[in-house]
């Protein structure tokens, strides 16, 4: 993702995948078809905020519409990119947002409402508190 030109994205659909799955399942990514460009990236080697800058700026510069994500459930780097793409159709962009995760060699969506919920403990463990009652 880092090194791609941003210009790639014109017309087309941007689809953030963690690295891990992209050396592992590459497979996999093709039930997204052709609309997307895959953007690989591992946010354990590279700081999240430089993922989001080359990512707002394939946004902007090729007026990308859409950005789904797919990560591997349960990891701890991989869920920032997630709540990054929700920042930035937020407070940057005009996007349609996606989530996915893997699970062993099947795609989970998951909605923007658990993406932005998983931002807040205390939301969390209130939820969780009642549930258990």
């Amino acid at each position: 993702m880092l090194e791609s030109n941003v210009g790639r994205a014109r017309g087309k659909k941007i689809l953030l995948v963690s690295e891990c799955i992209a050396s592992d399942c590459g497979e996999i990514l093709n039930m997204f078809g052709e609309d997307y460009l895959i953007l690989t990236i591992c946010p354990e080697a590279y700081h999240i905020n430089h993922i989001g800058y080359k990512l707002l700026s394939f946004i902007k510069y090729s007026d990308v519409k859409h950005v789904a994500v797919l990560s591997v459930e349960g990891s701890y780097h991989c869920l920032q990119l997630h709540h990054l793409v929700e920042d930035i159709a937020k407070h940057f962009a005009e996007i349609e947002t996606k989530h996915y995760v893997l699970v062993g060699r099947k795609i989970y969506e998951i909605c923007e409402e658990a993406v932005r919920t998983s931002r807040h403990l205390l939301r969390i463990e209130k939820y969780l508190s009642r549930s258990n009652h």
